[in-house]
């Protein structure tokens, strides 16, 4: 039995005993009747509630990817590849395995996604609509298996949830570019869903314009996980809100979640709703209507205890309405060597009913091309040629919360965060 549904059975089994509707049971028997004269009965303990798992919103928000072995690429077109990028990502990598994690969650932003804007001899030409929706294809086809590549090669089962880059990148009005990104909106998507995210694994999605790219998943038996999609098209824009069908789902999912008594749901999605929030380096996409939306009063309703955000590439832990927002991530393919530019993931260990987070950067100890950047499929957004992390990420924050919704502990960039004031990092 979870500890949260323990929790209800002995708060109900109390309110009875009050009216004299039970009988308390003698000091030699308990409620399954075994022997608990103080003794050691014998019987058999708990079952193991431990699970461990690794947040890392915004890896790569760039186009990593050796490009020589697409079909139309030849000797001398540009790559999304060099050895200097190779060992970057295997160090990272590397220590994500090395964390030992059940699972890895990264909240959107998997590439840099400017697809289908400029012509290229590995994407082809971009002149009408037809050919600008194969660019598109063609690019996804190239850079989201060769990332879900570098987790299956160490055996780390990836959840994902879409991010703006993975459907063009903001904005989605007021050009012939951004008008293009919000008509072929579902496209992004489902080339995003085929090669990244792999919906078909989960049985739980909602009916409607999210069907693959959200999902419920219980990722332990105490472990609930909902993955949202937070882009909804409109007439003349995109904005950053759950459509109607999966706000329902949603809260059905979280409802089910409640009633068996899992001890932590999650929800993750690309972008903060809770503010302030640390922000550097982001366009700064927030939930349309924040604390207040439905999606937000969703979570609340149902005690969820963590949502995780990505998008504006720093680290604050924001706590409304009992729901702790932990928006988080990093800047792999970009950045300086403020530390801040390297990127930045949480480690989540759970033990019954506590959870404790640990929050990590990367520092960059060296980056150089001002002049040649690596190749992307636009001009925009190009990381530098040449980029060398730390091997040992730093520790930036850690927090320890209950099943039941206390916050035990919350410091660094995972404590309280005051606008303005001094950061304890």
């Amino acid at each position: 039995m979870s500890a949260r549904l323990r929790r209800v059975v002995l708060v109900v089994l109390a309110a009875l005993l009050g009216l004299g509707l039970v009988q308390a049971a003698s000091p030699s028997t308990s409620l399954s009747g075994s022997s608990t004269d103080g003794g050691d009965s014998g019987s058999p303990t708990e079952e193991d509630t431990s699970y461990r798992f690794l947040s890392a919103p915004d890896f790569m928000n760039a186009d990593v990817a050796d490009l020589s072995g697409q079909p139309r690429w030849r000797p001398g077109m540009p790559n999304s590849w060099n050895t200097s990028w190779a060992t970057a990502t295997d160090t990272v990598m590397d220590a994500f395995e090395a964390e030992a994690p059940e699972d890895v969650l990264v909240a959107g932003d998997l590439v840099n996604g400017h697809w289908g804007v400029e012509p290229s001899g590995v994407f082809g030409p971009v002149g009408t609509e037809a050919e600008r929706q194969a660019a598109v294809r063609r690019a996804a086809a190239a850079y989201f298996p060769a990332w879900r590549q570098l987790f299956d090669d160490r055996g780390l089962p990836v959840h994902v949830a879409v991010g703006d880059h993975e459907v063009g990148d903001n904005d989605w009005a007021g050009s012939d570019k951004n008008e293009f990104k919000r008509r072929n909106l579902g496209l992004f998507k489902e080339e995003f869903s085929r090669y990244a995210l792999l919906p078909d694994r989960y049985d739980s999605r909602p009916a409607g314009p999210a069907n693959r790219t959200a999902y419920a998943v219980r990722l332990a038996p105490e472990v609930q996980l909902v993955t949202v999609d937070v882009f909804e098209r409109t007439g003349d824009d995109v904005v950053p809100r759950l459509d109607p069908q999966q706000l329902r789902w949603l809260d059905d999912v979280l409802a089910r979640a409640q009633a068996d008594g899992v001890d932590w749901i999650m929800v993750q999605g690309h972008v903060p709703v809770a503010r302030p929030v640390r922000q550097t380096s982001s366009s700064g996409l927030y939930y349309e209507g924040g604390a207040a939306s439905p999606f937000w009063r969703t979570l609340a309703r149902h005690d969820v205890d963590l949502y995780l955000a990505g998008e504006v590439h720093d680290t604050t832990a924001v706590r409304r309405d009992g729901v702790m927002q932990i928006s988080h991530g990093g800047m792999f393919g970009h950045g300086g060597h403020d530390g801040r530019g390297g990127t930045s993931y949480l480690v989540g260990q759970v033990e019954g009913d506590t959870l404790d987070l640990v929050a990590k950067r990367f520092r960059v100890s060296h980056t150089e091309g001002e002049g040649e950047r690596l190749w992307q499929a636009t001009s925009q957004g190009q990381p530098p040629l040449e980029k060398t992390f730390v091997p040992t990420p730093d520790v930036i924050g850690t927090m320890r919360l209950t099943a039941d919704g206390e916050v035990l502990s919350m410091d660094g960039q995972l404590g309280p965060y005051l606008p303005g004031g001094s950061d304890a990092d």
